[in-house]
């Protein structure tokens, strides 16, 4: 079943570049102006995938229903992002090994799959892209370049460092069943994860385990969430009751470029923003 959850436009958006995020249940798709990077057009798609309908099915159906993806530009990049996913020191990484990183932390996969290793400044996100769902994305668009969402955020929060962030701060991106943490201690990576959750006591509980088991006391330790947490969901409450520096993310520039924006919160759409 395939749900289109965002369609949000500008009336003009010739020379926009065309980016995709393609997960197991969702796929986005968004244009940034190519002059000052504004967001212009923003579509989510929300899906399951089973036995007759599979990944290849579902981005046909997408294609169909998609204003962006029929304005007959190619994709400039495609983010994946899938929970089997690690980033790794430099310093402990070695060619090879990228399996045995994740099966330590995942076990065998037990869907075919093969390792990418993507290098990230003292870091190297090793995660495993599913075959079906690359051979999809590569007979639906051209000569497609991809990478891990996990690259694309320790590059932003690695520019957060260096503009000045300090001390203890854990970052959140929310999806519908699952949420991404990465967490820093002294502008150190100590863990980068995605958590599935299904209540919001769940996801409560995940991030002060995270906060105990490194050190880092909620009392004392920034935690900035964005994507799709709703202000007035029981999730938002939750967190905000318990964690004493629980805020959203913001942006003080001129992100968006299209009216539809204006009618959600910001901080639903910055994760998509990170190049």
């Amino acid at each position: 079943m395939l749900q289109k959850t965002f369609s949000i436009y500008n009336n003009e958006m010739e020379g926009c570049r065309l980016f995709i995020e393609a997960g197991k249940k969702h796929m986005a798709c968004w244009c940034k102006d190519a002059e000052t990077g504004a967001l212009k057009g923003f579509e989510l798609f929300q899906f399951e995938v089973d036995e007759k309908t599979g990944i290849n099915d579902v981005l046909g159906e997408i294609r169909l229903y998609s204003k962006l993806l029929n304005r007959g530009i190619n994709p400039e990049a495609i983010t994946i992002e899938t929970e089997e996913a690690m980033a790794v020191p430099q310093a402990l990484y070695s060619d090879g090994y990228g399996e045995g990183y994740l099966g330590l932390l995942f076990g065998d996969s037990l869907t075919p799959s093969k390792v990418s290793s993507q290098p990230v400044g003292e870091q190297v996100v090793v995660s495993r892209q599913y075959n079906d769902q690359e051979q999809a994305l590569n007979s639906h668009f051209r000569n497609p370049a991809f990478s891990h969402k996990f690259g694309l955020l320790l590059k932003k929060y690695g520019n957060d460092a260096a503009a000045g962030s300090t001390g203890n701060r854990i970052y959140l991106i929310f999806y519908t069943s699952h949420f991404i943490l990465t967490a820093f201690k002294n502008n150190n990576l100590q863990i980068m994860r995605s958590i599935s959750y299904s209540t919001s006591e769940d996801a409560l509980y995940s991030i002060m385990q995270v906060c105990s088991q490194y050190d880092m006391p909620h009392s004392d330790t920034i935690i900035i969430a964005s994507g799709l947490i709703d202000t007035a969901s029981n999730l938002y409450n939750t967190l905000y009751s318990y964690l004493e520096h629980f805020t959203l993310e913001s942006n003080e520039e001129q992100a968006f470029d299209a009216p539809g924006f204006s009618d959600y919160p910001a901080h639903y759409f910055l994760p998509f923003l990170y190049e």
